[in-house]
Protein backbone atom coordinates (compact mmCIF):
# COMPACT_ATOMS: atom_id res chain seq x y z
CA UNK A 1 0.00 0.00 0.00
CA UNK A 2 2.62 2.40 0.72
CA UNK A 3 4.13 2.24 -2.64
CA UNK A 4 0.62 2.53 -4.02
CA UNK A 5 0.12 6.31 -2.38
CA UNK A 6 2.13 8.28 -4.41
CA UNK A 7 0.37 6.61 -7.55
CA UNK A 8 -3.13 7.71 -6.06
CA UNK A 9 -1.91 11.22 -4.79
CA UNK A 10 -0.58 11.87 -8.35
CA UNK A 11 -4.16 10.32 -9.99
CA UNK A 12 -5.93 12.58 -7.61
CA UNK A 13 -3.57 15.85 -8.64
CA UNK A 14 -4.11 15.19 -11.90
CA UNK A 15 -7.71 14.47 -11.92
CA UNK A 16 -9.05 17.60 -10.12
CA UNK A 17 -10.36 19.95 -13.01
CA UNK A 18 -10.25 23.87 -12.45
CA UNK A 19 -14.05 25.82 -12.05
CA UNK A 20 -13.76 29.37 -12.36
CA UNK A 21 -16.07 32.21 -12.99
CA UNK A 22 -15.46 35.46 -15.63
CA UNK A 23 -16.79 38.18 -13.30
CA UNK A 24 -18.99 38.43 -10.23
CA UNK A 25 -21.23 40.92 -8.91
CA UNK A 26 -21.05 41.85 -5.36
CA UNK A 27 -24.48 43.04 -3.53
CA UNK A 28 -24.64 44.69 -0.41
CA UNK A 29 -27.91 46.19 1.72
CA UNK A 30 -26.46 47.71 4.74
CA UNK A 31 -28.58 48.32 8.15
CA UNK A 32 -28.12 51.33 10.07
CA UNK A 33 -26.03 48.63 12.94
CA UNK A 34 -24.03 47.31 10.40
CA UNK A 35 -25.56 44.21 9.72
CA UNK A 36 -27.36 43.26 6.27
CA UNK A 37 -28.18 41.34 3.45
CA UNK A 38 -25.81 40.38 0.21
CA UNK A 39 -25.69 38.51 -2.98
CA UNK A 40 -22.98 37.19 -5.28
CA UNK A 41 -23.89 36.57 -8.86
CA UNK A 42 -21.23 34.72 -10.82
CA UNK A 43 -21.61 35.35 -14.64
CA UNK A 44 -20.02 32.57 -17.02
CA UNK A 45 -19.15 29.41 -14.40
CA UNK A 46 -16.92 27.68 -16.62
CA UNK A 47 -14.13 24.75 -16.49
CA UNK A 48 -10.57 24.78 -17.79
CA UNK A 49 -9.10 21.63 -19.31
CA UNK A 50 -6.18 20.14 -16.71
CA UNK A 51 -3.32 18.52 -18.61
CA UNK A 52 -5.11 19.09 -21.93
CA UNK A 53 -8.10 16.39 -20.93
CA UNK A 54 -11.57 17.60 -20.51
CA UNK A 55 -12.70 18.23 -16.62
CA UNK A 56 -16.07 19.98 -17.19
CA UNK A 57 -18.35 16.99 -16.56
CA UNK A 58 -16.22 16.22 -13.19
CA UNK A 59 -16.21 20.10 -12.55
CA UNK A 60 -19.98 20.32 -13.06
CA UNK A 61 -20.43 17.26 -10.61
CA UNK A 62 -18.03 19.29 -7.95
CA UNK A 63 -20.01 22.47 -8.81
CA UNK A 64 -23.35 20.47 -7.47
CA UNK A 65 -22.59 18.78 -5.39
CA UNK A 66 -19.97 20.71 -3.33
CA UNK A 67 -20.57 24.36 -3.63
CA UNK A 68 -25.11 23.94 -4.44
CA UNK A 69 -25.67 20.99 -2.36
CA UNK A 70 -22.50 20.86 -0.13
CA UNK A 71 -21.23 22.94 2.24
CA UNK A 72 -17.89 24.30 0.31
CA UNK A 73 -19.25 27.75 -0.01
CA UNK A 74 -20.15 27.93 3.42
CA UNK A 75 -16.85 27.14 4.53
CA UNK A 76 -15.42 29.21 2.72
CA UNK A 77 -17.47 32.19 3.46
CA UNK A 78 -18.16 31.47 7.50
CA UNK A 79 -19.36 34.86 8.42
CA UNK A 80 -22.12 34.79 5.97
CA UNK A 81 -25.00 33.03 6.70
CA UNK A 82 -26.25 31.64 3.65
CA UNK A 83 -29.92 31.55 2.72
CA UNK A 84 -29.94 30.34 -1.02
CA UNK A 85 -28.16 28.97 -3.61
CA UNK A 86 -28.97 29.07 -7.11
CA UNK A 87 -27.87 28.26 -10.68
CA UNK A 88 -29.19 29.12 -13.94
CA UNK A 89 -28.50 29.93 -17.32
CA UNK A 90 -28.28 33.69 -18.78
CA UNK A 91 -26.55 34.57 -22.34
CA UNK A 92 -26.03 30.79 -23.07
CA UNK A 93 -23.59 30.38 -20.13
CA UNK A 94 -24.38 29.10 -17.02
CA UNK A 95 -24.85 31.54 -13.78
CA UNK A 96 -25.24 31.06 -10.28
CA UNK A 97 -26.09 33.47 -7.40
CA UNK A 98 -25.81 33.02 -3.34
CA UNK A 99 -27.56 35.44 -1.11
CA UNK A 100 -26.57 35.89 2.62
CA UNK A 101 -27.01 37.98 5.58
CA UNK A 102 -23.97 39.28 7.88
CA UNK A 103 -23.84 40.18 11.23
CA UNK A 104 -21.29 42.95 10.62
CA UNK A 105 -19.92 45.13 8.07
CA UNK A 106 -16.20 44.03 8.02
CA UNK A 107 -17.79 40.07 7.05
CA UNK A 108 -18.58 41.96 4.04
CA UNK A 109 -15.22 42.79 3.71
CA UNK A 110 -16.33 46.70 4.20
CA UNK A 111 -14.77 48.66 6.62
CA UNK A 112 -15.05 52.08 8.33
CA UNK A 113 -12.06 54.70 9.49
CA UNK A 114 -13.75 55.44 12.60
CA UNK A 115 -16.68 53.47 14.97
CA UNK A 116 -19.84 55.77 13.72
CA UNK A 117 -21.66 55.73 11.50
CA UNK A 118 -20.45 59.13 10.43
CA UNK A 119 -17.36 57.61 9.10
CA UNK A 120 -17.60 56.71 4.99
CA UNK A 121 -17.41 52.79 4.32
CA UNK A 122 -14.24 51.55 2.57
CA UNK A 123 -13.16 48.85 0.43
CA UNK A 124 -9.63 48.49 1.42
CA UNK A 125 -7.04 47.47 -2.15
CA UNK A 126 -6.46 43.79 -1.63
CA UNK A 127 -9.41 43.04 0.44
CA UNK A 128 -10.86 41.16 -2.69
CA UNK A 129 -8.18 38.95 -4.71
CA UNK A 130 -10.28 39.72 -8.05
CA UNK A 131 -9.79 42.76 -10.14
CA UNK A 132 -11.84 45.97 -9.61
CA UNK A 133 -13.98 46.47 -12.92
CA UNK A 134 -16.78 48.82 -11.59
CA UNK A 135 -19.02 49.82 -8.30
CA UNK A 136 -21.47 52.47 -7.24
CA UNK A 137 -18.56 54.32 -4.75
CA UNK A 138 -15.79 56.80 -5.77
CA UNK A 139 -12.02 55.85 -6.13
CA UNK A 140 -9.65 57.17 -4.32
CA UNK A 141 -5.98 57.16 -4.93
CA UNK A 142 -4.15 55.65 -2.22
CA UNK A 143 -0.80 55.33 -3.67
CA UNK A 144 -0.51 52.83 -6.26
CA UNK A 145 -3.78 51.18 -5.00
CA UNK A 146 -7.49 52.36 -5.15
CA UNK A 147 -9.63 52.35 -2.15
CA UNK A 148 -13.41 52.93 -2.86
CA UNK A 149 -15.71 55.02 -0.63
CA UNK A 150 -18.98 54.90 0.02
CA UNK A 151 -21.18 57.51 1.77
CA UNK A 152 -21.75 57.13 5.40
CA UNK A 153 -25.28 56.92 4.87
CA UNK A 154 -25.44 54.47 1.61
CA UNK A 155 -27.77 51.78 1.72
CA UNK A 156 -26.53 49.45 -1.06
CA UNK A 157 -23.22 48.81 -2.13
CA UNK A 158 -22.56 46.80 -5.69
CA UNK A 159 -19.44 46.15 -7.31
CA UNK A 160 -18.21 43.99 -10.16
CA UNK A 161 -15.14 42.29 -10.16
CA UNK A 162 -13.58 40.41 -13.13
CA UNK A 163 -11.96 36.54 -11.99
CA UNK A 164 -10.88 35.43 -15.99
CA UNK A 165 -9.91 37.22 -18.83
CA UNK A 166 -9.15 34.46 -20.80
CA UNK A 167 -12.61 32.96 -22.28
CA UNK A 168 -11.60 31.64 -25.09
CA UNK A 169 -10.35 28.30 -24.32
CA UNK A 170 -12.81 27.29 -21.18
CA UNK A 171 -15.66 24.78 -21.46
CA UNK A 172 -19.33 26.13 -21.15
CA UNK A 173 -21.09 24.24 -18.20
CA UNK A 174 -24.91 25.65 -19.74
CA UNK A 175 -24.82 22.31 -21.66
CA UNK A 176 -24.00 20.19 -18.37
CA UNK A 177 -26.46 22.10 -16.96
CA UNK A 178 -29.31 21.38 -18.81
CA UNK A 179 -28.82 17.81 -18.68
CA UNK A 180 -29.00 18.10 -14.88
CA UNK A 181 -31.62 20.37 -14.20
CA UNK A 182 -33.85 17.89 -17.13
CA UNK A 183 -33.08 15.02 -14.44
CA UNK A 184 -33.78 17.32 -11.09
CA UNK A 185 -37.38 18.23 -11.63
Amino acid sequence: MKKLLPIILLIAAFSVGCLNVQHKTYTFKLNDDGTGSGSIFFYNIHSSDEEERDVSFKDFGTLVTDYLEGQTFEGENPDWAITKKDLFEQDGVLCGKVEFTFSNMGAAKLYRTADCNCAPILLLPGAIDETLMEHNGEGVALGDAEVVEWKPDVKEITYKTEVTADTENVRNLVEDYKAWKANHK
